[in-house]
């Protein structure tokens, strides 16, 4: 027992010592842990392109990068537009358009005069290095590779190219021809070689191709009187009736219609992302106008007003980036940018007007 004392007293004693040795030692502070703070998320650059009239009201080519405008031409000209644009892999800004009867390339604002002569540059892709271009000249649809022109039709009739499209080493671009001078056709050219879409009994034409994958796509449009000797989307005003047209889709050779012909409808653009497949253009009847957005053929309405009044309301281009969904819209004189069918952007409404075009984001 004696033993087990002793024990337990030095155990006690030698529990006091070590507590008040504790109090005696400096404990050195806590110190917060380091937060590293995350990257900032990038958002999105909206690239806007088109053309706007200056003080003077002289057309002049534009783009629109998040809202501030970059102006192409100089107003000399009484043509002047910025017809499509493509931001690259390494952020360089590309513009096809016109400057009086010049086709133009710009490249960060910078003028690449592609011919001289009558002729019109309507689209513009980037693939690695390489820069193509679609248009026309002296009225024959031609593509130009890194300012090298090859023509697509010749003969003595016209033919137009509206939209250019490459994947790994073809080359797509979407117009029309006109085999006859009777009447033209929806045409798709791959590599130059031309596949017509349409059979000639109707004015036709094709305004986009897109590839995804193994699938292409083409968008086309066409009137439903064969006695119409004007191409699908041609005005009238006053009492004359709105020349009826329907909005075709091709996939892979396979039509498709997203219209029923009782309007004058016109498809823009087209974008197709996974299983989802995106056209711009309008439907108008001569009573209103309306901008519509067709989503796997459902309809989305992008803005409507009288025809008489504002004119075409057109959904002029549409985009795809990161599942949200950008389209530009033009009123009249004003031009909107919608995304996600929000409008997020009004360009140049305090001056003469703004036509957009083309829109791309990256």
């Amino acid at each position: 027992m004696k033993k087990i004392k002793l024990v337990l007293t030095i155990g006690l004693l030698a529990l006091i010592t070590s507590c008040s040795k504790s109090k005696d030692e400096v404990v050195a502070p806590t110190r917060p842990p380091v937060v590293i703070p995350p990257d900032p998320v990038k958002t999105a650059d909206v690239y806007v392109a088109g053309w706007k009239y200056n003080s003077q009201l002289a057309p002049v080519a534009a783009f629109w990068k998040n809202g501030v405008q970059t102006e192409l031409t100089d107003g000399t000209t009484n043509l002047a537009r910025a017809n499509s644009i493509y931001v690259s892999s390494t952020d360089d800004v590309y513009v096809a358009g016109e400057d009086g009867m010049k086709s133009v390339l710009w490249k960060n604002g910078i003028a690449k005069v592609l011919w001289g002569g009558s002729s019109v540059a309507n689209s513009v892709f980037v693939s690695g290095s390489d820069v193509y271009v679609a248009g026309a000249i002296d009225r024959k649809a031609a593509i130009w590779k890194n300012g090298v022109v090859v023509k697509l039709a010749d003969g003595p009739y016209f033919s137009v190219a509206y939209s250019v499209f490459v994947s790994g080493t073809d080359v797509y671009a979407a117009g029309y021809s006109y085999p006859d001078g009777h009447r033209t056709v929806a045409t798709l050219w791959k590599n130059g070689v031309a596949t017509s879409l349409t059979d000639g009994s109707k004015y036709a034409v094709a305004k986009a191709v897109f590839v995804s994958g193994n699938d292409v796509y083409v968008l086309s449009n066409e009137n439903i009187n064969p006695d119409v000797s004007q191409l699908p989307g041609y005005l009238t005003f006053g009492s004359s009736p709105a020349i009826k047209s329907v909005v075709k889709i091709w996939k892979n050779g396979v039509t498709e219609n997203l219209t029923d012909g009782t309007k004058q409808a016109i498809g823009n653009s087209l974008f197709v992302n996974g299983i989802d497949t995106y056209v711009s253009g309008y439907e108008n009847d001569n009573t209103t106008c309306t901008a519509i957005l067709w989503i796997n053929k459902i309809v989305v309405n992008a803005g409507s007003g009288l025809y008489q009044k504002t004119g075409i309301i057109n959904a002029n281009s549409v985009f795809v980036h990161k599942d949200d969904l950008y389209v530009v819209v033009n009123e009249g004189l004003t031009s909107k940018t919608w995304k996600n069918m929000f409008n997020v952007k009004e360009i140049n409404k305090e001056d003469g007007g703004a036509t957009a075009l083309s829109v791309f984001v990256k």
